[in-house]
């Protein structure tokens, strides 16, 4: 049997958003899915696909209007497949600080998410408090990234457990 494959599309005027995109793709690889990463204003169908993670920047409390559009545009298909959502940026709460607690989604993910048949949706970035926020991007250097370990563990540990939820749907 072909091994199921996952679209990882992103909205984002950022580099951060695009990182753990690429995190998560390389976590579903490690668990054996032919994955594709994307930035969501380039895709036409997501027929082809098994599942999807959504990603959007957060600004201004808002979810990356790319990422609205692309649910929007693509909520038929989407409700027939394994769909899940994250959210990176300012504005976003810091999850760590909580007990490793995600953060609610902002009214515009929620939207799509109910449009879309989401699963799921995880929220990065965007510390408060004193902890200041570090940036969620790959270095020159392949596996290593400027980002706290702690969120990269949380977004590879995501992505294992979307692996596995595929797996058994």
């Amino acid at each position: 049997m072909a091994p199921y494959r996952v679209l990882i599309a992103y909205g984002s005027s950022s580099e951060s958003t695009q990182g753990i995109a690429e995190e998560i793709a390389a976590a579903l690889r490690e668990d054996g899915f032919d994955t594709e990463l994307r930035p969501a204003a380039e895709i036409v169908s997501v027929g082809p696909y098994d599942a999807v993670v959504l990603g959007g920047e957060l600004r201004g409390g808002r979810w990356h209007r790319e990422a609205r559009r692309f649910a929007r545009r693509h909520a038929a298909q989407l409700r027939s497949r394994a769909v899940w959502f994250f959210s990176n940026g300012p504005g976003s709460a810091d999850a760590s600080a909580s007990g490793g607690a995600d953060a609610p989604p902002v009214r515009g993910a929620i939207r799509a998410m109910d449009r879309a048949g989401a699963r799921g949706h995880l929220t990065i970035g965007g510390r408060t408090g004193r902890l200041p926020r570090v940036p969620f991007t790959r270095s020159t250097a392949p596996g290593d990234f400027s980002a706290d370990h702690r969120e990269v563990s949380r977004v590879r540990d995501w992505a294992h457990h979307i692996a596995n939820e595929v797996s058994d749907s």
